[in-house]
């Protein structure tokens, strides 16, 4: 088994007849070289040992059936006259899923592209609405200015209409009273 991971280079048989012997007395994990640095310069054996129980507790936990039963299926897929054929299938399953992927991939980009383009239309829309309201808007404040103005120009005529009566008003009093002054001084 050992060969998978590139430690033991005896190949897969040498693993499988480790395999076949059972658990017991064997070849065990290999042994973890101590980190660069820490060799025999006088370092503390204390650090060491504690090192060397950590990597046997983490050995102490594994399981390597899943790891074995992997390689007995790859020696019997290797050793199969339909090997060809179930790569063969194997790639057209990933070619499948990899054309699936990209047709999600296309229409996620479409729908990406038609909300830019409904975004764009809206935008426009609104636009369009901002500036029918903006002419309506200018519009009745220039009908509403026009009728202002014809409004004074109307009071204007008014009151000249009326100044216009007053003094003519005034002239025929004051013809009135020269008349009158004419007739009592001709009297006199």
């Amino acid at each position: 088994m050992s060969w998978i991971f590139g430690l033991n280079k005896g190949g897969p048989a040498s693993a499988g007849d480790a395999a076949a012997s059972g658990p017991g007395p064997g070849p065990g994990p290999p042994a973890v070289p101590p980190p660069p640095g820490a060799g025999g310069g006088g370092g503390d054996d204390r650090d060491r040992d504690r090192r060397k129980d950590k990597d046997k507790d983490k050995w102490s936990n594994f399981d390597p059936t899943g790891l074995e039963r992997a390689a007995k299926a790859a020696r019997e897929l290797d050793s199969s006259r339909h090997a060809k054929d179930a790569l063969d299938l194997s790639r057209l399953q990933e070619q499948s899923v990899h054309l699936e992927h990209q047709t999600r991939i296309k229409e996620y980009e479409a729908a990406v592209e038609q909300l830019r383009t409904d975004q764009i239309k809206l935008q426009g829309e609104e636009k369009r609405k901002t500036l029918t309201e903006e002419t309506r808007q200018h519009q009745a404040r220039a009908q509403y200015q026009d009728k202002l103005a014809r409004q004074r120009y109307d009071d204007q005529l008014r009151q000249q209409q009326l100044l216009n009566e007053e003094n003519l008003r005034k002239q025929e009093e004051s013809v009135h009273k020269q008349e009158s002054m004419r007739r009592a001084t001709i009297e006199h």
